[in-house]
């Protein structure tokens, strides 16, 4: 018998098991966070999401429900499943594979040199002409569980197998691109994904200090990861990103070049307004539709008027599955997790410590159905005319009358003591979690990425709880 996390691993099969998958074919997983499948590629060439993995080397999944892609040839992988240690006080469904050959693959690369295409007429345009032209903006849309995000990275590593860099935009704050949930991002990507961080994207600069392999975001707080909790705010940060976004275009050749892929939650119909505010702001061109011809009818209706925007519809992977609440939670806590202490390739050293509270500015978002009249004593928000409209998106609050215990707080690049609207236009420079106020010390207890003075920037709690 040995301590858990000491002596010998236990593993739930001892015996190293194999797979081929045929050249078109997927080897579908569903690995659960209580367990780690640890694999590599022994023949033949294999992708995750536009991917390339690389051969004869233990590459490690958790958490993860993907597909692994044989594009050229008939290929094997070698597996075996061990325990997860730092998730096995959770109770999460079991280890599920299977090897199917119907797949949307083709179409999915179809689509890739057709948006290849663009950008190469941009290029050539921009090399004999003054006046440059950006390439092309593509916005993905489909409904739960379509294959939207799976999509956008195949897009990506697609773009960056032919040497493009482009720019990487997640409008979903359920998810945590290159940040946590409950924030938006746009990252220029020119390497390839790291498939084996939380949720197949890699580390940011944030926490790695500069770290060559990690990527350089643009992150915007939402606060929430429902985009109703506050449409308005919501759509007010993504007008935001978008001048950031067109700025970086045309700005860097490169970036201008490859253009934009833009992945978005859920939307339908019913959110054109959403749908018409992302085009205008990222000056769309391209929507590709996952799996509705409703409402790629009815976008071709609405949008007729625009004669640059092309709308296109791909068949879905008929192996996407239904994921639920509990499993994004978990990711999201994953996420968290491995913001402040890396993963298992690269550690991360977070700084425990007692901050003053006060004098700090600290916002919180307000949600649509909330009154201010109803927000806690002290939460009270002193503004003058100019600044009257920044009621309907931030109250500032005091950490001793609301609950920031357990929670995650953003850090703005704002330093300036009478913030107004800049609270709303400044980026996202990382994140603290804060565990407690002690209300008699006035002080929070806090983790830090890492250890260093603490920068006594405008802060916004988020609605994201943690529990370390």
């Amino acid at each position: 018998m040995s301590i858990p996390g000491l002596g010998s691993e236990a593993t739930f099969e001892d015996n190293l098991k194999s797979v081929s998958i045929l050249q078109g074919s997927e080897w579908r997983i569903e690995v659960p966070f209580k367990q780690i499948l640890k694999f590599k590629v022994t023949e033949g060439i294999l992708e995750i999401n536009g991917t390339e993995l690389p051969n004869n080397v233990e590459l490690q999944l958790t958490g993860t429900k993907c597909s692994i892609y044989s594009p050229k040839q008939e290929s094997k992988i070698e597996y075996h499943l061990v325990q997860n240690h730092d998730m096995s006080m959770y109770e999460d469904d079991e280890f599920t594979e299977y090897t199917s050959s119907e797949t949307n693959m083709d179409s999915v690369l179809n689509l890739h040199m057709y948006i290849e295409s663009k950008r190469q007429v941009a290029a050539d345009h921009n090399v004999s002409n003054e006046e440059p032209i950006l390439g092309p903006r593509v916005m993905i849309l489909g409904g739960k569980q379509s294959g939207r995000t799976t999509l956008a990275k195949t897009l990506v590593s697609y773009a960056v197998k032919m040497n493009q860099c482009p720019i990487l935009v997640n409008l979903n704050p359920q998810d945590g691109v290159f940040a946590l949930p409950g924030s938006i991002s746009a990252t220029a990507i020119n390497d390839s994904l790291d498939v084996e961080s939380c949720n197949g994207y890699g580390l940011t600069t944030t926490t790695t200090g500069g770290n060559a392999l990690s990527k350089q975001p643009i992150v915007k707080n939402y606060g929430f990861t429902g985009i109703n909790e506050n449409l308005e705010l919501y759509k007010y940060q993504i007008s935001q990103l978008g001048i950031t976004v067109i700025s970086r275009l045309e700005q860097d050749a490169t970036c201008r070049d490859s253009g934009v892929i833009v992945d978005t939650p859920p939307l339908g119909i019913k959110d054109f307004a959403v749908i018409e505010s992302i085009i205008s702001d990222f000056r769309v061109d391209l929507i590709v539709v996952l799996g509705n011809e409703k409402l790629t009818i009815d976008l071709k209706k609405k949008l007729s008027h625009k004669s640059n925007l092309q709308i296109v519809k791909i068949n879905k992977s008929p192996g996407v599955v239904e994921v639920s609440d509990k499993f994004i939670r978990m990711s999201q806590e994953t996420t968290i997790r491995e913001y402040f202490n890396g993963n298992y390739k690269t550690r991360l050293s977070p700084f425990k410590t007692d901050i003053d509270a006060t004098g700090l500015q600290i916002y919180k978002g307000v949600k649509d159905s909330v009154s201010l009249s109803f927000l806690p004593a002290g939460d009270d928000f002193e503004h003058d005319d100019k600044d009257n409209d920044l009621s309907k998106y931030y109250s500032a609050i005091d950490p001793s009358s609301s609950n920031v215990d357990n929670s995650i707080i953003a850090v703005t690049h704002l330093q300036s003591s009478t913030p107004g609207k800049g609270v709303l236009n400044s980026s996202i420079l990382g994140y603290i979690h804060v565990s407690k106020f002690d209300d008699e010390k006035k002080k929070l207890k806090v983790l830090l990425p890492f250890p260093g003075v603490f920068p006594r920037n405008v802060m916004i709690s988020t609605d994201i709880g943690y529990n370390e």
